[in-house]
């Protein structure tokens, strides 16, 4: 997927950068990975990409594994923010949440503000 965004340069990743990005759960599966890629490459345009060219969001291994209601409740805030076109408003009101609870819930599960 990077060498086709990058056909005209070397691009890798570095093996601490790929663990990172393997241990994501990926809610925008492919959609979302070339968004992460073709930021790494922005901030890195030649070389290895590492750990620290990733998005802040995508840098780390959570620390646990979400259990299977969080998984619900991440994957159905991910689709009503992709649905209200990133309008947190709007998201927040079909969610039947406060906008502070649906800004506390985008950190908790890591989700990207701009899915």
């Amino acid at each position: 997927m990077l060498k086709s965004m990058t056909p005209d340069r070397y691009l890798g990743i570095t093996a601490s950068a790929l663990r990172s990005l393997a241990a994501q759960p990926w809610p925008g599966n492919l959609r979302e990975l070339r968004k992460v890629l073709a930021y790494a490459a922005q901030r890195h345009p030649v070389g290895d990409i590492t750990e620290t060219d990733l998005p802040a969001s995508h840098r780390s291994a959570p620390t646990r594994s979400l259990n299977l209601i969080e998984i619900a409740e991440r994957d159905a805030i991910v689709s009503v923010l992709r649905a209200a076109k990133g309008n947190k408003v709007a998201a927040a009101r079909q969610l039947g949440i406060g906008r502070t609870t649906l800004y506390n819930r985008l950190r908790r599960y890591r989700i990207n503000h701009d899915v």
